[in-house]
């Protein structure tokens, strides 16, 4: 076994070991118990809703807010945030505070969070919630959040699904795989006891918490950096399935393109800047925790990991022989793995149906996923808020 076997191996071991990591958590995720507790009587929420250009959703989101079931005083906000077309209009049409932001050198989720929150005195609330302008709650969040964030958590991530509300292939895919994101991974975390991150919409942050700790976080992954400052202090996020808040999936390859460049770039640059910051903070801090943190970032991602099996099958022809048919089937085999747990979703759709004919267009996802990892690393980490469109 020469030296290209052993790194070979060691890699395969690697990833066999996240493979594992990643189906034990799905196990606490399905059979780990909901918290369930009663919402305290009064508890007053501010409610952020950022927004560019999302004229065409605004105001569903905005109903959908407007029957939720308070605990307490609501107030609502939106921030149209260098907006080109008719958001703050139709904003205005709501009993909402509408904030216009114009700074076409400062783009971006953070900024125009940061902007919302400057306007309001944090002592009135007892949190504020984050909800995108193109999303759905339900009329129970904020008693769950409330619930929550009395309990001992600084801050609150509740479930966030993409919805295949245009019924196309891809659609179905994403929804399967929010499903697996939610239950298999972030609840399956939550329940063991394991630092969770933000997500960036459906989420609650304690005012005292936001008042310690500013919203300084201004890239395309502010929702995760802004986690991360967070846990490194000690602070509890905690996750719950009690609830959910929902966005269309994209229809078509060519939508979702951007969004996953995107995504894809930012996850590339989470992985890099956290995993030696967390790493060096474990040893700083005395944390172990921190270190299986900075291990979490590299399973952020499951097709990622499906692509990097790839490549280990890919680069298996040239091991020895006999090792190249022992590696080709081991990664193969984390490929199926891989596979079946990002489809593992399925088992939480009330319409199995649809999604079991998009299982067909795997494939198809598998190529245009790889080129995606590969656009995404050559054209490195984009900051600019660019809506995505979802229609069909």
């Amino acid at each position: 076994m020469d030296t290209y076997d052993v790194i070979l191996m060691i890699c395969l071991y690697i990833m066999s070991l996240a493979v594992l990591y990643l189906y034990g958590l799905a196990l606490m995720g399905i059979f780990g118990k909901k918290k369930a507790s009663l919402p305290p009587v009064d508890f007053d929420f501010l409610i952020l809703v950022p927004a560019h250009n999302e004229a065409a959703v605004i105001e569903a989101t905005l109903k959908s807010l407007e029957h939720l079931r308070p605990v307490g005083n609501v107030k609502i906000a939106v921030i149209a945030d260098n907006c080109t077309d008719t958001t703050a209009a139709i904003a205005r049409h709501h009993s909402v505070d509408v904030w216009e932001r114009n700074n076409p050198d400062e783009r971006g989720k953070g900024y125009a969070l940061n902007f919302g929150l400057s306007r309001y005195n944090l002592n009135e609330f007892n949190a504020v919630a984050i909800v995108d302008a193109d999303t759905i709650v339900k009329p129970d969040m904020l008693e769950v959040m409330a619930a929550s964030l009395c309990q001992g958590c600084g801050a609150i991530q509740v479930s966030y699904e993409m919805t295949a509300a245009s019924d196309t292939p891809l659609a179905w895919l994403q929804y399967m795989a929010s499903m697996t994101e939610n239950i298999f991974f972030y609840h399956g975390r939550s329940v063991i006891g394991l630092p969770v991150l933000l997500r960036g919409t459906g989420m609650a942050l304690a005012s005292d918490v936001l008042k310690q700790h500013p919203w300084k976080s201004y890239s395309i992954t502010e929702d995760v950096d802004y986690a991360v400052g967070l846990i490194k202090a000690g602070i509890k996020i905690g996750f719950t399935v009690n609830t959910a808040v929902s966005s269309p999936a994209t229809a078509t390859y060519k939508q979702s393109t951007q969004q996953k460049t995107r995504w894809a770039s930012g996850t590339f640059s989470l992985i890099i800047e956290k995993t030696f910051n967390l790493l060096k903070a474990a040893i700083t801090q005395k944390r172990p925790i921190l270190i299986e943190l900075a291990f979490s970032f590299w399973l952020l991602s499951r097709p990622l990991l499906i692509f990097i099996c790839f490549l280990l099958f890919g680069v298996s022809i040239a091991a020895s022989p006999g090792l190249n048919i022992l590696f080709s089937i081991w990664s193969a085999l984390l490929i199926i793995l891989l596979i079946l747990y990002l489809a593992g979703g399925i088992i939480f759709l009330e319409n199995k149906k649809p999604a079991l004919k998009a299982l067909l267009h795997l494939p198809f996802w598998s190529v245009w996923f790889f080129l995606i990892q590969v656009k995404a690393l050559l054209t490195g980490r984009k900051s600019e808020w660019v809506r995505t469109d979802r229609k069909p």
